[in-house]
C-alpha cells in the first residue's frame, strides 16, 4: 500500500482505492467486528475472486485478527 493509501484507512476514506481493493476492505472490516460479510459483499467477491483467493482472503483476515487479539492480550509492543 501506498502512504496515501495508509493514511486514507486510517481516515475512512476509501478514494484512493479501485473497486476491488474497496470490496476487500469491506469484507476484511465486517469479517472482523461480526465474523460474517454481508451476502452482497461475499457475493461480489465471489464474482471477481477465484475460489481459492477467496480462501487466501479470508485466511489472511482470520490470521491479522489472531495476531492483532494475541499480541494486544499479551500487550505485545510492536516496534
Amino acid at each position: 500500500m501506498t502512504d496515501e493509501q495508509l493514511e486514507a484507512l486510517e481516515q475512512g476514506n476509501d478514494e484512493p482505492f479501485d473497486p476491488l481493493q474497496r470490496l476487500v476492505i469491506r469484507y476484511a472490516e465486517q469479517v472482523t467486528r461480526t465474523t460474517h460479510p454481508e451476502p452482497e459483499v461475499a457475493q461480489a467477491l465471489c464474482e471477481q475472486l477465484s475460489p481459492a483467493q477467496m480462501v487466501v482472503l479470508a485466511a489472511t483476515v482470520a490470521l491479522a485478527n489472531f495476531t492483532n487479539r494475541f499480541n494486544h492480550g499479551l500487550d505485545v509492543q510492536l516496534p
